[in-house]
């Protein structure tokens, strides 16, 4: 007969002997694991796989990328949630660079004084960092705190700050917060990329023409310079040929006729693979020319380019939308005291994106001052997207027209608003055809002045707008101020006119298709706030009371089962 002190020991032997293997099977997976890495996406929209573009830059990256963002502390629960996304986006860029990349999340608020603090402020601002003041309620008692969603990513010498929160007019906090989200992987994804550039692409800002002044382009020029070459170039003054090195050109609102010859110096340049940006209006009207009399009529501009705009696919109609959906403007009412009031103007309208095209998906409202219809016509064999259109409750009115300030004042007939969405911003891809195709003789063309002559593009695009204020910024004589592109000093709201044209001109000249990151979507499932209410109490005893249930029946049960199994084992061995 086997003694029970014999049994006894088989088993704590066997036991032991299971317990170190698993231990060391357990140690033998976390070595193998520091070597190996992946991870799995099972989420149905695949939100945490990185694109192949990003990818592709940064297996490229042959530096350290350091990032710092500006979210940690105590902050609101749809913060926290971006604070985790940008966590979890920033572990996988590092992990897919070879962990080149690193990162720190710093909390501004933490200075010891409130001057350190302070200079924490304004240093932050410098570097382009935009501050958002929030009220925050804590035991039904509003407070105010200002915060710094965003990051600054260094690389080598060079900086650039990105915004994470991509605020939104009339847009929930909720989908906010989820569209910045959404946002991430492209902002920092493009930023990178611009700092680790070998060769910093060239922009022309077209002048000769009355287009807007550098005061008007401030803001616009000197952001686009931190990752461009820009130039201002007085096209009448130049030979043809002058474009040449440049890969993008801007024509920003000119009021004045373009000759043969300019317009050829245009058209070689599209010809030749550059890229055009369209910000062009058909018809005079400015605020400027209310202020003195209350009321203006239309004038035509006769910029002379209605033929190569037709040929290049679009026609600006001789006529204004008004719209709704539209901005205020500020009137000083003299009754008495003089005092400011907002009214709608229906010549501005605010553009709210619907079309899911990089360039615009989840973009800010953009604002138009004194805008046309555009509608796209001729060559088949271009792909025509539209970009932007006013909202559905709009109307036009034809040149010439008289637009009054009196307006302001009268409520506008709803029912007059019947004309649908109007055009007000498209995308021309494909080869263009040259204005000037059979229209030159030899002579001409066997000419210094004109060049070698090309008579069709390889695949181009170009981008059309009906509003050359769409690139404009405000600024105070008085003050001898300029302020951001986007930004209303009257009621300081700021639109997405900067970030609509930085998309324009990235998705022009960018050949990495980085900008196709801004297509990402996936849903986002908001909780039901009434069936959470209603349902309170069955979830609070399935999520604390059930489990404790569930391991006192599975501990009586793991206890009747060894009783039985010893009770059993011990009568077989007496």
């Amino acid at each position: 007969m086997v003694k029970p002190e014999n049994n006894i020991k088989k088993i704590k032997l066997h036991s032991y002997t299971k317990a170190f293997i698993s231990i060391g099977i357990v140690i033998l997976i976390n070595i193998l694991f520091q070597y190996i890495y992946f991870r799995l996406d099972l989420t149905q929209d695949k939100r945490f796989r990185l694109g192949k573009p990003s990818k592709e830059l940064l297996h490229k990256i042959d530096d350290k990328i350091y990032v710092r963002v500006y979210l940690e502390g105590d902050l609101p629960s749809g913060f926290r949630k971006l604070k985790e996304s940008t966590m979890q986006l920033l572990d996988e860029l590092r992990l897919t660079s070879g962990k080149k990349l690193e990162y720190d999340f710093i909390d501004p608020l933490e200075a010891k004084n409130a001057e350190d603090k302070q200079n924490i402020y304004n240093q932050l601002i410098e570097q382009g960092l935009e501050p958002v003041n929030l009220e925050v309620i804590t035991e039904g008692k509003k407070t105010e705190k200002i915060i710094f969603p965003g990051a600054i990513i260094y690389y080598k010498n060079l900086y650039i700050p990105i915004k994470l929160l991509q605020q939104q007019i009339g847009v929930s906090p909720e989908q906010v917060i989820h569209h910045s989200i959404i946002n991430l992987e492209y902002n920092f994804i493009s930023a990178i990329r611009k700092l680790s550039k070998p060769k910093k692409q060239s922009i022309a800002i077209i002048q000769g023409h009355g287009e807007l002044d550098e005061r008007a382009t401030y803001d616009i020029f000197n952001s686009l310079k931190e990752f461009y070459n820009v130039e201002r170039i007085d096209l009448p003054k130049y030979k043809v040929g002058i474009l040449d090195h440049f890969d993008l050109i801007i024509i920003a609102k000119p009021d004045s006729f373009f000759s043969e010859l300019e317009k050829y110096k245009i058209d070689q340049f599209v010809m030749k693979g550059g890229k055009v940006v369209w910000l062009v209006e058909s018809l005079l009207a400015e605020m400027d020319s209310l202020g003195t009399t209350g009321n203006t009529t239309t004038l035509d501009y006769n910029l002379n380019l209605n033929d190569m705009l037709f040929r290049y696919g679009v026609r600006l109609n001789y006529d204004l939308v008004q719209d709704m959906q539209c901005h205020l403007i500020p009137l000083i009412l003299n009754q008495g005291t003089p005092q400011r009031d907002f009214r709608p103007w229906i010549y501005f309208p605010v553009v709210f994106p619907t079309s899911t095209h990089p360039i615009v998906n989840n973009l800010n409202a953009i604002l138009f001052q004194f805008t046309n219809s555009i509608d796209t016509v001729g060559n088949k064999n271009l792909k025509k997207t539209v970009l932007l259109t006013s909202s559905k409750d709009s109307r036009l009115i034809y040149h010439p027209a008289t637009i009054s300030l009196a307006e302001t004042s009268q409520q506008p007939d709803i029912q007059l608003f019947n004309k649908g969405s109007q055009i007000l911003s498209v995308l021309i891809e494909g080869k263009f055809t040259s204005l000037f195709k059979n229209r030159l003789s030899p002579g001409t063309l066997q000419s210094d002045e004109y060049g070698k002559f090309r008579s069709e593009s390889p695949l181009n695009k170009m981008v059309f707008v009906s509003d050359g204020d769409i690139i404009a910024n405000q600024f105070s004589r008085i003050k001898d101020e300029n302020y951001p592109l986007g930004y209303d000093r009257f009621t300081n709201q700021t639109f997405g006119n900067k970030t609509f044209i930085l998309n324009v001109v990235d998705y022009l000249i960018d050949d990495s298709e980085i900008m196709t990151l801004r297509s990402k979507d996936f849903r986002l499932r908001m909780l039901d706030k009434t069936k959470i209410k209603r349902e309170k109490t069955k979830w609070q005893f399935i999520n604390l009371v059930l489990p404790v249930i569930v391991i006192i029946v599975a501990g009586y049960v793991f206890n009747s089962y060894r009783k039985n199994k010893y009770a059993k084992r011990k009568k077989n061995e007496s």
